[in-house]
């Protein structure tokens, strides 16, 4: 067995020994151990930068279509927004006409009672 997996094997068995007391168990010295286990340590990968190369004319012609559909859908939602305003105030004044004539038809009612005129058979007021 050589002095590196020697070294390895030792600092599996007892991972809480510091690297002097591997070297003294190994016989070796403790900048050695240094070395074998810096080995060991993953390696760190190097962020490489992405090489960005200019679209092609398919990707420009996709991203004038989304830009163009994107458009599109703005200018329906803002129609949309102004149409839905536009109902709530239509329902607004249909309720108040029903409260209006709701109204108008009991002051006819009481009006008719006082007078006295009563309605014909076929519903029609005499």
């Amino acid at each position: 067995m050589t002095k590196s997996k020697q070294i390895i094997a030792y600092k599996e068995a007892n991972p809480t020994h510091k690297p002097s007391d591997v070297a003294k168990a190994c016989g070796v010295t403790t900048t050695y151990v240094y070395q074998v286990l810096h080995k060991l340590k993953p390696k760190k990968v190097k962020a490489v930068k992405p090489v960005v190369a200019p679209p092609t004319a398919g990707q420009e012609l996709l991203r004038k279509e989304i830009q163009r559909l994107n458009h599109g859908m703005d200018t329906w939602e803002r129609t949309n927004a102004i149409q839905e305003r536009k109902i709530d105030s239509l329902t607004g004044q249909l309720r108040e006409a029903r409260l209006h004539h709701n109204g108008l038809e009991y002051v006819i009612s009481y009006l008719e009672s006082r007078l006295g005129i009563t309605e014909k058979p076929n519903g029609a007021p005499v």
